[in-house]
Parts: structure tokens; sequence; C-alpha cells
């Protein structure tokens, strides 16, 4: 574990470094201008707010968002970055239980928050996120027990909810995945996912910038220009979605990786036929698995055995605990548990969480102790007296030469109890009942979906997460 405990003194180490920082778009800092920064927000902030107190953000990802954490760590105060995705009222939700002190947004965003604020019964200060002049330096002592960032999960399946993470969690969680992308100064990290999202600050962005590395942050994804950036980056963590928009951009071919030498996919599962076409690029694209509570990384292949890895999220990132519920050792399946230093305290607002984690994801272990995710607990659903785990379905639906992307879901049946409703995005034309069929060769007869509707997209997230709640009941209207 690193001697330096909180995010704050992992900055200041490399201010005389002469090294650049962060590049956004046509912007850059160095390491001394990136540390000057973050003193001139924490000494702004102790002027206008108490210690503990949340800022909100509504804002594109941004250099001064980055410097704006740091001064938050600084100064004892918590970074609540907000989703510009969100529409208002989901928005004022959030501000209301999470109460901030402050909402500070960019230009692109100042009817958003404006419209937000018209929605919330707690009212916090408005104005825009612009470098404070003039403030002068701060010191003090930094508690690493102390809540540095709010973050909110997607709620993909429900309401979101708040998860505070500390300097410690964020140092743990960066330490862990650093044992296995063993960053240093000369590497250039390029950050794809908004920074409300944890991934957008804990999976590679802040540990760059403890060990002395550039970080390229992209305002907003676009993937000829993300393809562009990667033509010089070392390292680069994304979802799913926006690897496919990568890979479907006439720009993938004439684009030269040749020092891209780790490249996580996260925050769903990793189509293997994905997979492989980045490995013919030489890339060495691989799953990763993670959830906010656990700051987020837990699981991950292990470099060396990306070619092994469709369908499997890995191993264990090193300091990480994890068992199965009701699997003492050895091959089995079961709600995946997650313990370490990197897991949160509770939600806010909510108990104190000790112990292990109940992720309330399904996993499978083989022989080798590798780990893939099967489905959520509360995704699958009993028909006629069987338990079905939608994400084996899903597989064998993906595994059609037409098909792109598939989900099922249950819902509730006179004879059966439930049934599966299986929704399908293809690529070529293709029937719902020859997709049954094609089930049928593959799954016990349980399993087979009982209806199959093709889509243009599947509703999801911002960051691609589908939307189980929402096809759940766009398939029990069609009943």
């Amino acid at each position: 574990m690193s001697d330096l405990p909180d995010l704050s003194a992992q900055l200041r180490r490399h201010r005389n470094s002469g090294r650049t920082a962060v590049r956004c778009g046509n912007e850059a800092v160095s390491y001394r201008t990136l540390d000057a920064h973050a003193d001139a927000w924490a000494a702004w902030l102790r002027e206008r707010t108490r210690p503990g107190d949340r800022v909100a953000t509504l804002c594109r990802s941004s250099i001064e968002q980055i410097a704006l954490l740091y001064g938050c760590a600084r100064a004892g105060r918590v970074l609540m970055p907000l989703s510009y995705r969100l529409r208002p009222q989901e928005l004022a939700a959030l501000i209301d239980d999470a109460t901030p002190a402050l909402l500070l947004h960019d230009e692109g965003h100042t009817d958003l928050a404006a419209g937000t604020l018209r929605r919330c019964v707690h009212q916090p200060v408005r104005l825009p996120l612009v470098l404070p002049r003039g403030a002068a330096a701060v010191s003090g002592d930094v508690d690493p027990g102390a809540a540095v960032l709010l973050i909110h999960t997607s709620g993909s399946s429900g309401r979101p909810r708040g998860v505070p993470l500390n300097h410690r969690m964020c140092v743990a969680t960066g330490e862990a995945l650093d044992g296995v992308a063993a960053l240093v100064p000369e590497d250039v990290v390029v950050q794809l996912l908004p920074q409300y999202h944890v991934g957008g600050w804990t999976v590679l962005p802040l540990l760059a910038l403890a060990r002395g590395a550039t970080l390229v942050v992209e305002p907003e994804f676009d993937a000829d220009r993300a393809l562009r950036q990667l033509a010089a980056a070392t390292l680069t963590m994304a979802v799913p979605t926006m690897y496919r928009m990568m890979a479907d951009s006439t720009a993938f071919g004439a684009v030269d990786l040749p020092s891209l030498r780790l490249a996580i996919c996260g925050g769903a599962a990793l189509p293997g036929q994905l997979a492989r076409i980045w490995w013919e690029r030489g890339v060495p694209l691989c799953q990763g698995y993670g959830l906010t509570e656990a700051g987020p990384n837990v699981l991950c292949v292990p470099p060396a055995g990306v070619e092994a890895s469709a369908g499997w999220t890995g191993v264990p990132y090193p300091g990480v605990e994890v068992a199965l519920a009701g699997v003492s050792a050895g091959p089995g399946t079961g709600e995946l548990l997650v313990r370490g230093p990197g897991v949160f305290a509770g939600y806010w607002g909510g108990p104190p969480h000790q112990g292990w984690l109940h992720t309330g994801d399904l996993a499978e272990r083989d022989a080798r102790g590798w780990y893939r995710i099967v489905g959520r607990l509360d995704d699958g659903y009993v028909s006629g007296g069987e338990n079905v785990a939608p994400a084996e379905v899903e597989r064998a639906l993906r595994a059609h030469p037409a098909v792109v992307d598939a989900t099922v879901v249950g819902v509730p049946d006179e004879r059966w109890g439930e049934v599966g409703v299986a929704f399908v995005v293809a690529r070529s034309a293709v029937d719902g009942e020859g997709l049954r069929a094609w089930c049928r060769e593959r799954l016990a007869g349980f399993k087979v979906p009982a209806r199959v509707s093709v889509v243009e997209s599947l509703p999801t997230t911002g960051l691609g997460k589908v939307r189980r709640d929402v096809l759940r009941e766009m398939a029990r209207e069609a009943i």
C-alpha cells in the first residue's frame, strides 16, 4: 500500500516534475499548475463552505473539475459530480437527498442547472465552474478516512444511490489496479468515461496522476476523436458500447495503435466477438468487473491471458478478496461477495456497512479460479419451477450471426409463473421465431424465451448499461 494515504499528497509529490499532468482538447496543464489550481479551489471552498459539505457539479469532463476534486480533498469537502444526461426532476431528487452547499456548472449546462433548482426543495448556491482568482494557498491535515467523492450508482434497475468514497478507498482501489496496470510516469492514459461515473476517476485517471503520468481527458465521447487519442496512448478504459462504436468507425482500420498495452472493458459484459475484433488489431482488450460500492475495481483478466478470456472477468485484483456465497472452494456458482480496503462504508444516508459486500451479482468460478458474471440475483426468474439466469439465454442469442445484442427479462405468466421475453438488436433480417428455434437447439426448453422482439436499440443509461426496468415494463405492456 502507498505511504501517501490521501489524494492531495499523491498529486503534490509531482509538483516539480516538469511533466504535463492533464490534456483536454486544446488545453494542457503541468503538475505544478494543476497543484496550484487545487490550492486555489481549496482556499475558495474554505471561505464559502463547511467541512464535509458536498459540492455538486453539472459539467462535461474537464481539467477544472479535476482541480476542483483535489481542492475538495485538501479542504475536507466532497465532490458530487452529477450526470448531465439526467432530467431536471431526476437531478433534483439527488440534490434534495444529498443537500450540497454549492452547484457549480459549465457554460453548456447553465439551463439544466437552473431548471434543476426550480424543482428542488433544497437550494444550493449556483455558480459557474470557473477557477477562483486570488485565493491564497492552504495547508492543513487531511483525514484519509473522510469522503472526497460522492458518486451515484447508475440506477439501471431502480433508484440511484449515493456512494461516498474516501481517500483510503480511492488510493486502495488504485493500488489494486496498479498490480495489473503497472503505471509509470511515461504512460499516457486516455479517459473516455465521463466524470460523473466512478470509472471517470478511480479506474486509471487518479492512478495516472498518482504515478506522475499524463492523463488525456475526453470532454465527451466521440468514436473518431477517441481513436485518434488512442494512437498515442498506453492505457485506456471504456464500456462495451464505446469499444463497439470505435470498432464500427471508418477510422478504426486506418488508425495505428502501436503503444496501447492495456485496454480495460467494464460496465457490462464484453461480447467475445467484439473482443476478437480488437485482439486482431493487436490491442489487449480485456474484461474487468467492478461496482461503485467497491471503489470499483474487483476482478480483471490478466493481460497475459486475454485471448482465453472471452466471457470471463478473470481473477481478483491484488489486495481484493472475493468469495461465492454458499460455495466453500473450487468450481461453483453463487452470489459474488467482495471484501477489501476499497469497499465502501455504507450508502449516503444509510446504515454503516461492515464485512463482506453482497454485490447482488451471480457469478461462476471455474477450476482455474477465474470468475464470470452470469446474471443478477434480482434479474433471474422461475419458469415452471426452474430457475433461469438471463445472462445464459443472452449468450445463446448473441452467438447467432445476425444478433448484435440481446437482453432477456422475466415477466409474469399464468401457466408457468414467469417466462422470458427477449429483446434483440440485429445487424440483418431475422425473425423472433427463428431466434427461438436457435435457442431451442442450445438451451433447455424452460430457458427458451416465450417471445423474442427484434428492436432497433435497447434502452440504456448514459454509459450503455441496459435499463432492464424499462424492458420489463415494455414486456408487460405487450402481454
